[in-house]
């Protein structure tokens, strides 16, 4: 701290005891020379000189005074200077503690770091050579994987190519199958469905050969009627098995077309008049005559023949038949509609099928051998088509098939 400065006189501050002395003998002097009339004048000039000297001396009183109290004022200020230096100072003592501490437990976890990274080290040796030994295994489960994998590969090669040896059998023995109940169809129908018509119309032509003169026209004009509805069976059902027996080896000629469908359908009504006479079966078509389908004429012709021969055979007498057709995006849906019995849903899942050989007679006891429904579709499937029943018992049947309106 700084020391406090010396006292100053208290009268004339600034003056020594010499000057003091010095003053009391030119007071002495100066009451000597008052009591000198002659120097009284200069006594007073001594006197103003003296005042003004105090005067100054009161004027550096006060500049000291005022100097002590800046230096006061200086020793104040450096007093605060110096507390704030020795708070400083102390809070940088703690700061320096602190941060020694922080080195110090720095260095500690250096220390441990170190050791740690040491462990570490040692883990990741072992680890190195854990690996090493995992890859050595792994190259062997890879080996193994690869050569199971092979394995599993050939197996999967053989499995497919006995699945595709059964597939083949399975194939080949639906073949057989279907082969054997061909061949069964086709002995049936000789055996039996072709047999009776021939010997029917072989008794017939007998009893005329043998009694002809014996019957009158009319009677004669009957047999001969009944003769030629025989002959056309016959010969329907002839074209049926000539037309089945070639499909089912390949040579049905097969050559699509457009082709009118009203065209082909007049042409069957003509065909069957007689049958449709015979019956009074009312006949509707409603065709458009530009309706044109691209499909093989001849077997689009067999295809309706056979349908509208099947609804005469089961329409009543003085029922009807309508042959309309739905023109669609791609297709052409065409239907051929009876009035007549109807069938049971069992009778309609026997349909189309040469495994099962199923036949009615018609409402006039007219036979058949079902090989017509069967060969409609074989040849709607052929041209691209499908075909289907819709019937309910004593309310007639609605045959439908279809064709593609494009190439």
């Amino acid at each position: 701290m700084l020391s406090e400065p010396k006292k100053v006189v208290e009268d004339l501050p600034g003056i020594s005891e010499n000057e003091d002395s010095q003053r009391k003998s030119d007071v002495q002097e100066n009451d000597n020379r008052i009591k000198s009339p002659a120097n009284e004048s200069k006594l007073e000039d001594d006197n103003m000189n003296l005042l003004e000297r105090i005067s100054d001396l009161k004027n550096v009183q006060e500049t000291i005074s005022k100097q002590y109290s800046d230096l006061e004022i200086k020793r104040l200020e450096l007093e605060a200077q110096q507390k704030k230096l020795e708070e400083s100072s102390e809070k940088f003592r703690g700061r320096t503690i602190e941060l020694f501490g922080k080195i110090v437990d720095l260095k500690r976890a250096k220390k441990i770091i170190t050791q740690q990274n040491e462990q570490l080290e040692i883990q990741k040796h072992e680890i190195e050579i854990q690996q090493s030994q995992l890859e050595n295994t792994n190259q062997k489960f890879r080996d193994r994987t690869i050569e199971l994998f092979g394995k599993m590969t050939d197996l999967k090669k053989a499995k497919k190519t006995i699945s595709l040896q059964n597939e083949e059998l399975e194939q080949q023995r639906k073949k057989l199958h279907e082969l054997n109940a061909s061949k069964d169809k086709f002995f049936s129908i000789i055996a039996h469905d072709l047999r009776n018509p021939i010997a029917g119309f072989l008794n017939l032509t007998e009893i005329l050969s043998e009694n002809f003169s014996s019957f009158s026209e009319s009677e004669s004009q009957e047999f001969i009627n009944i003769m030629n509805q025989a002959s056309k069976q016959l010969y329907n059902l002839l074209e049926n098995l000539l037309q089945w027996s070639r499909s089912q080896t390949g040579s049905v000629p097969f050559e699509p077309k457009y082709i009118a469908l009203k065209k082909i359908v007049d042409n069957t009504i003509d065909l069957l008049m007689m049958n449709i006479e015979n019956k009074k079966i009312k006949i509707y078509i409603k065709i458009e005559e530009q309706c044109t389908v691209f499909a093989d004429e001849n077997m689009i012709s067999t295809v309706i023949r056979n349908l509208v021969s099947n609804a005469i055979k089961f329409s009543n007498p003085e029922g009807s038949i309508t042959i309309r057709t739905e023109t669609k995006e791609k297709e052409v849906e065409v239907s051929i509609i009876d009035t007549g019995v109807g069938m049971k849903q069992e009778d309609k899942d026997k349909l189309f099928r040469i495994d099962l050989h199923h036949t009615t007679p018609g409402t006039s006891d007219e036979k058949g051998s079902g090989l017509g429904l069967i060969l409609c579709k074989e040849f709607v499937e052929k041209n691209g088509g499908t075909i289907r029943v819709e019937s309910d018992l004593n309310k007639g049947s609605a045959f439908k098939f279809t064709l593609p309106k494009l190439q």
